[in-house]
């Protein structure tokens, strides 16, 4: 796919394998924002209470972060595609068996395997972009994947608050999709060529070698940040002061909730034409700014139309950083320790979904959620603009990122 000749047919080949990655990316961001509206009839029908419903969260989110970066490793010693066809054929199996259980604790068990297939699935969308396209091509194609996760993220909580008015376990039939795509994308799919030559610690100590260790810890920082606010913040605390401070109904707040996608898949579209003119730390670090304007707006604002425009900037803010983190992260790893590196950023980012949701209510139960976000968006502000700093302090140091990308 790197190759630069170009045919019909290479065309049509190329477009069938982006559609398989995209809806890869679709299935991967199900396993949260589909569920999360549905937790209530969950816990209703299940008779359980509510921090039991909450397990089914936190048992889909969890394995990721320990267990992805040795899918990684397998990965790139079998494989790309041949981890992630069965992971997606995993993934709709162990999620639309829920429906047929009769035990909590098999429901848990099959969130546990289906939240490690995902956590494989949203690492190895990614690596297979790095794998099979470079250059602008592949910027372009990472910012619109990092749009569409945004999408899903924004759009599936509407899906799933509605499906849940038919039955508790009307979601979960969505899970079929994973099959689908998994038929899909074994047909579709090419199989880049292993080019591991080690395994065990041998493996992480050439991956250490290979990979340029303080740009990868940068933005695995930046990663972590990202997703900590996103679920946090935008996820958690907006729909709670909408809530409270608005009393608008939860419909309207999907609705607003959906504003950053539009923004952000404007922003993520064009990270090709961004990186012309300016590196990708220094446009992560934009974000950040961008971020902490939003969140600090939010958290002062008195009127509907301010706070819709500073969910446009979350959006803005994302698309500045996110498919830029993971552009710089696939130019920094060689092919033959993309999965590893990959895989890592998926655990970091599920770290981070898993613990902003916490903090940020563990803050508001204290200041409340208006000074929670003011707070986090003065800590987001002072860090874009100090890390922008430090980077035009260094412009003339020899950093990886800037001499890749100019």
């Amino acid at each position: 796919m790197r190759s630069r000749l170009s045919s019909p047919l290479t065309d049509i080949q190329q477009s069938q394998t982006v559609l398989i990655i995209f809806a890869s990316t679709l299935v991967s961001v199900m396993g949260v924002s589909l569920i999360s509206p549905a937790l209530p009839t969950i816990q209703a029908a299940w008779n359980i209470s509510a921090s039991q419903a909450s397990l089914l969260i936190s048992a889909f989110t969890l394995p990721g972060i320990v267990l992805t970066p040795f899918i990684g490793l397998i990965a790139d010693r079998v494989g790309h595609k041949r981890v992630l066809v069965p992971s997606l054929f995993l993934f709709g199996v162990s999620g639309i068996a829920v429906v047929f259980v009769d035990g909590f604790t098999t429901f848990l068990g099959l969130r546990v395997v289906q939240g490690t297939a995902g956590s494989a699935i949203m690492s190895l969308t990614v690596t297979l972009l790095g794998d099979l396209f470079s250059g602008e091509q592949q910027s372009r194609l990472i910012g619109l994947n990092a749009a569409i996760l945004a999408i899903g993220a924004a759009g599936y909580p509407l899906l799933g608050g509605g499906l849940a008015l038919l039955s508790w376990a009307a979601p979960f039939v969505c899970f079929a999709l994973g099959i689908v795509v998994a038929v899909a994308g074994s047909a579709i799919l090419p199989d880049p060529e292993s080019s591991m030559d080690s395994s065990g610690l041998s493996y992480v100590v050439n991956a250490v070698r290979a990979v340029p260790t303080r740009s990868a810890l940068g933005l695995y920082v930046a990663i972590f940040g990202i997703f900590f606010i996103l679920y946090g913040a935008q996820l958690t605390v907006i729909p709670f002061i909408l809530d409270e401070s608005y009393g608008l109904s939860s419909g309207a707040i999907g609705l607003l909730l959906g504003l950053p996608a539009v923004t952000m898949g404007v922003t993520s579209s064009q990270s090709s034409r961004l990186m012309r003119h300016l590196s990708p730390p220094r446009l992560i670090t934009l974000g950040f700014v961008t971020y902490g304007i939003g969140m600090t707006l939010a958290a002062l604002a008195h009127s509907i139309i301010v706070l819709a425009c500073a969910l446009f900037l979350f959006g803005i803010g994302q698309g500045f950083a996110e498919p830029i983190t993971d552009t710089a992260l696939n130019t920094l790893s060689p092919d033959a320790f993309r999965g590893g590196i990959m895989s890592i950023r998926t655990s970091v980012l599920q770290f981070g979904t898993t613990l902003g949701p916490p903090v940020f209510v563990a803050g508001a139960s204290i200041v409340g959620y208006a000074d929670t976000l003011l707070i986090a968006g003065i800590a987001a502000l002072v860090f874009g603009v100090t890390g922008y700093g430090l980077l035009i302090i260094s412009k003339h140091s020899n950093s990886n990122l800037d001499i890749t990308y100019g």
